[in-house]
């Protein structure tokens, strides 16, 4: 109970802010109650939201998933974030995780892991068949993509490859504006990809790497 007050607090917090600013209504605040309420989960929305599969949302304690809370320039108070999680697939909530308006995450199988304080930024797509893990403090900012599979086999040399690979974002790495994060890689920890590159291949911790295919161009002590 006292977990629930306090989230009912911080989402009331969040919603004056929006409302003040226009960027929310009346009808997305009580449809935002719906799922603490009726369902006993932590899910707490401040903009139009289609959730599938909400039942195979998982949260640690003091876990919570805050969908379109977040004051965002780039959207409005009607644009929709899609959260799908399909009969073989979970999400896993391992601290207060924040969504903002107009992602689109689907888990066909597998499972995605949200850290503590992640960010996901709107317009941000995130289709999962294995694995994609998001660490603690992450950002990912808007229009990024990641993938961990390819949807479609192919045959190089005469060797079928496979489709799918692990995405792994350590703890407070930075994927920039509009970047592509594909199968099999690991971002290394506080390391910064920039805008708009295609990322291939695992990035050490703490570097910067840009381009398509992207790579290593410098080096970062931290990022706030």
């Amino acid at each position: 109970m006292a977990a629930f007050k306090s989230d009912l607090r911080e989402y009331v917090r969040h919603v004056r802010v929006l409302r003040a600013a226009r960027e929310t209504s009346a009808r997305s605040f009580v449809a935002g109650l719906r799922y603490p309420l009726a369902h006993r989960q932590p899910i707490w929305i401040g903009s139009p939201t289609v959730i599938e599969g909400r039942e195979r949302i998982e949260f640690d304690e003091g876990a919570a998933l805050r969908v379109g809370l977040g004051a965002f320039g780039l959207t409005t108070k009607r644009d929709t974030s899609i959260i799908r999680v399909r009969p073989e697939g979970r999400i896993h909530c391992q601290g207060v995780v924040s969504l903002q308006r107009g992602i689109r995450v689907v888990v066909d199988s597998g499972v995605l892991e949200l850290g503590p304080a992640a960010n996901i930024n709107g317009f941000a797509k995130i289709l999962v068949r294995e694995r994609v893990s998001i660490g603690a403090y992450c950002n990912v900012s808007w229009n990024t993509q990641l993938m961990d599979n390819d949807f479609h086999p192919m045959i190089v040399d005469g060797v079928e490859q496979p489709m799918s690979g692990p995405i792994i974002l350590e703890d407070r790495a930075w994927i920039g504006a509009g970047a592509i994060v594909l199968k099999g890689v690991t971002i290394g920890e506080s390391a910064v990809v920039a805008a708009g590159s295609v990322v291939t291949k695992s990035v050490p911790p703490k570097a910067v790497v840009a381009g398509s295919p992207a790579k290593i161009v410098g080096s970062i002590d931290s990022w706030r």
